[in-house]
């Protein structure tokens, strides 16, 4: 293959992703806006109940990086009707672990709040968001599987469309629910989360509704009385487990952060929500090319075919960094403008802009990373992307952010040198492992 025709397979798989990926942001940003018309306390205790509701379930739907991962080896090695075992043996782990998630977020929420928040109100408002939440867990983490049988087959449009749809449907709900429209109450915080709630569930049946097309559930054998399998489950698990630790780790750490945010104040809290929700927005390109090069490492290596693997990785490098690098441009020039789309209160808009305009120094070196991170993951080097990122996190990002947050007074500006570092670093630890090349001996 070229490197032109490289490109433009890459392009192929990761606009898809992307593309759903941005959606999803934006309707992040969107309900960030909504939310933030009910006041500071209301954002800042969603943005923190969001963070906590990640923490858990992503963490415990961790077995979609291998569910990608044997679903392209399997694909690229012609064994498609292997690929109902991996999602059957995946899926049925993922609702036990959802209703746990469920359990958990309805046994006194207030008190997971007050973890990390101070403020007795956004404790209140952030109990009422965590308890109507997690009613959505095993849908929630249900769309991570499926989405991740699609996007190991090559299928990402599928992905696109469907997350695409949900978040729309996410939003009507949000203008419904929170603000009490076409004849329902006025549900606040509450309704923020039943929306996305909604959102999810019916994002699952239509994943099952393309699944369950004649052709497709007789390829890949969907309904196979026989699909689950102790042994794969096994070895999905030693993969899955350091996605689900760094994920833990890493949300752990920004909830962590924002209990230091909080120390200095409710305004630094909030701002460093918005920041984070447009920042996200960011990141979608590195992590759409991230995911293309996780499945094409893995169907150039199911077939055996190395040189390939590796020249996915870089060729996804240039791509991310061209992609994440415009918005770098965004954030260095125009930062203030940013936060007042998504803000009113001129305090929370200044305390916002410089950071934002920090988040530009780190985007390329951020493509790095997220990409190359995909790379290793299609080899199933999990633990070592789990390493890098919780370390960096833990013994970098967060003392950092203490130190010059805290320490030395320097208030949010200070806390935020943390989160370059973080960022800085684990790009350089990914690179390095991948320029190493000990993920080219892994079997699978």
């Amino acid at each position: 293959m070229t490197r032109r025709a490289l490109t433009r397979r890459i392009l192929f798989l990761a606009m898809p992703v992307v593309a759903a990926n941005v959606s999803q942001t934006l309707m992040g940003l969107v309900d960030t806006l909504m939310v933030g018309q009910l006041g500071a306390a209301s954002l800042a205790a969603v943005g923190i109940a969001t963070l906590m509701f990640s923490a858990v379930a992503s963490t415990f739907k961790a077995l979609d990086v291998p569910v990608q991962t044997f679903t392209a080896h399997r694909t690229g090695a012609g064994r498609d009707s292997e690929v109902g075992e991996v999602l059957g043996t995946a899926g049925a782990v993922t609702i036990l672990l959802g209703a746990l998630v469920t359990a958990l977020g309805l046994w006194r929420p207030e008190a997971w709040i007050g973890l990390v928040a101070r403020d007795p109100e956004v404790h209140r408002l952030g109990g009422e968001y965590l308890r109507w939440r997690v009613l959505g867990a095993i849908p929630f983490m249900l769309t991570f599987q499926l989405r991740a049988v699609y996007d190991g087959l090559g299928w990402t449009r599928i992905g696109m469309m469907v997350g695409i749809g949900m978040n729309v449907v996410n939003v009507l709900l949000n203008w419904v629910l929170i603000f009490g429209k076409l004849g329902v109450p006025e549900l606040g915080v509450a309704g923020a989360a039943l929306a996305s709630a909604i959102a999810s569930l019916l994002a699952v049946l239509a994943f099952l509704a393309i699944m369950m097309r004649p052709s497709i559930r007789r390829r890949f054998r969907f309904l196979s009385r026989s699909n689950w399998n102790l042994q794969l489950l096994r070895t999905m698990t030693r993969i899955a487990w350091p996605s689900g630790v760094q994920v833990l780790g890493a949300l752990f750490a920004v909830l962590v952060f924002f209990a230091i945010l909080g120390r200095i104040s409710t305004i630094a809290v909030a701002a460093g929500n918005v920041v984070f929700r447009i920042a996200a927005l960011s990141f979608m390109p590195g992590i759409g090319v991230g995911i293309a090069v996780q499945t094409l490492v893995g169907q150039s290596l199911g077939a055996g075919d190395v040189r390939g693997a590796v020249r996915a990785g870089w060729g996804g490098v240039s791509l991310s960094v061209l992609l994440m690098g415009l918005f770098s441009i965004l954030f260095l020039l125009v930062p203030e403008w940013l936060m007042s789309l998504f803000a009113t209160d001129p305090d929370l808009i200044a305390a916002g802009t410089p950071i934002l305009r920090m988040m530009g120094l780190v985007q390329i070196f951020d493509a790095v990373g997220l990409t190359l991170a995909g790379a290793l993951k299609g080899a199933g080097e999990t633990r070592v992307v789990m390493i890098v990122d919780v370390a960096t996190a833990w013994l970098l990002f967060l003392p950092g952010a203490w130190f010059f947050g805290i320490h030395l007074d320097l208030g949010l500006n200070g806390a935020w040198i943390g989160v370059l570092v973080w960022f800085f670093v684990y790009a350089v630890g990914i690179t390095a492992w991948f320029v190493r090349g000990d993920w080219k001996r892994r079997s699978l």
